[in-house]
C-alpha cells in the first residue's frame, strides 16, 4: 500500500561549496531545521547529525516475502512450518528477528549462510533469534547474530 504525502510545505536545500556538500537544510511549514542534518564530503562519505531510525515491520503467515522495502528491521512470530520468499534486490539488507517458541521449521529460499558451518541457523525456542540477510548481485547471504 502506498501512502500519499503532501510535500507542498516541505523544501530541501543543498548548500554546496566547490569541494563538498555542506548540509541539507530541511524547512517544514516555514520553520528551518538548519542544523547539519546530512553532510557529504568530496569523497562521497556521508554523515548524519542524528541517529538513523529504521522502520520496524511485522511479518505474518507461513509464506511471507522477505522484503527490506517493508522495513530494515523485521519481526516474525512463527505460527507453523514456514517457507519465506526472497524479495531482495542487490544491495539491500535487513535484520530479521524470529520468535519460534514451538520449534517450527523454516524452509529458506536459496541463502548462502555465513555462520553455523554454512547451514541455516538453529532457532531459539525461547525469545528471538536474530538473522541478518543481505544480497550481493543475485546471491542472498545470511548470518545468525549471537550464540547458537
Amino acid at each position: 500500500m502506498t501512502k500519499a504525502r503532501d510535500l507542498s510545505n516541505i523544501a530541501a536545500t543543498l548548500t554546496a561549496s566547490p569541494a563538498e556538500i555542506n548540509y541539507l537544510d530541511i524547512t517544514t511549514l516555514g520553520t528551518s531545521q538548519a542544523s547539519k542534518v546530512v553532510t557529504a564530503d568530496a569523497n562521497g562519505d556521508v554523515k548524519f547529525a542524528n541517529a538513523l531510525i529504521e522502520t520496524v515491520y511485522s511479518l505474518s503467515g507461513t509464506t511471507p516475502a522477505l522484503n527490506p522495502n517493508n522495513g530494515t528491521v523485521q519481526t516474525w512470530t512463527l505460527t507453523g512450518a514456514s517457507t519465506p520468499t526472497d524479495s531482495f534486490v542487490a544491495g539491500e539488507a535487513m535484520t530479521l528477528m524470529i520468535d519460534d517458541g514451538t520449534a517450527y521449521t523454516i524452509t529458506w529460499p536459496s541463502v548462502t549462510w555465513k555462520t553455523d558451518g554454512g547451514n541455516a541457523p538453529t532457532l531459539n525456542t525461547a525469545g528471538f533469534t536474530a538473522v541478518i540477510l543481505w544480497k550481493v548481485s543475485t546471491t542472498l547471504y545470511g548470518a545468525r547474530v549471537g550464540d547458537a
